[in-house]
């Protein structure tokens, strides 16, 4: 099956992370998406703020929302694979898609999906000479206005012109962590039944 993966920190999984999904599956004809919450993201600093399987706990609660929210989707095999949590360690992405490779039965090249706010780091990404062989780029935009970019020489790729929302987990957790987010208001950010989870666990409180 033509595969892509996305991965990110999930912490917390939130609404702009399915409106991605939902684009992905809008714009491109993968018929399996693969979600993977990494270990530790080697281009930015992030110490958790959670234990891993409250990460994975909310990452299941919110897939299992996701088609009441984009109910006439067109059917998608959508899954968690947590290999870079079951490595530890820094996740570097050459060796997530080796692994995946062997693991499932991919047509072509398996897509790895980013924001285009990442596109200018990715020469330094960790084997990326040998990784542009094996993956085709998915470049998302993260903002309504998208500076001229182009992919580096002989990497394969595409440009998705997904719609933006503006989400990111780190709002979410300033938001908790202030006292500011009520349940209604958490509920504009995050999945319904992750705003249960996190209130019922008193997660991302200081």
């Amino acid at each position: 099956m033509k595969t892509a993966v996305i991965g990110g920190t999930f912490d917390p999984v939130h609404l702009g992370h399915l409106h991605l999904l939902h684009s992905l599956i809008g714009l491109t004809d993968y018929e399996h998406v693969l979600i993977i919450p990494v270990a530790s993201p080697p281009h930015k600093r992030h110490e958790k703020s959670v234990t891993n399987e409250d990460r994975l706990t909310m990452l299941r609660l919110a897939l299992d929302e996701y088609h009441d929210l984009y109910p006439s989707e067109r059917e998608t095999i959508i899954g968690i694979d947590t290999c870079e949590m079951d490595r530890g360690g820094t996740s570097y992405m050459f060796d997530t898609v080796h692994e995946l490779y062997q693991r499932y039965d991919v047509d072509g090249q398996i897509g790895v999906v980013l924001g285009d706010d990442l596109l200018a780091g990715l020469r330094r990404w960790y084997r990326f000479d040998e990784l542009r062989h094996k993956v085709e780029f998915i470049i998302c935009r993260r903002t309504e206005e998208r500076p001229p970019q182009v992919l580096p020489p002989g990497v394969r790729g595409r440009f998705l012109e997904n719609p933006v929302m503006i989400d990111s987990s780190t709002s979410v957790r300033t938001a908790i962590a202030s006292g500011e987010a009520d349940p209604e208001r958490l509920a504009t950010l995050v999945p319904k039944s992750v705003v249960h989870y996190i209130l019922e666990h008193e997660l991302y409180r200081t």
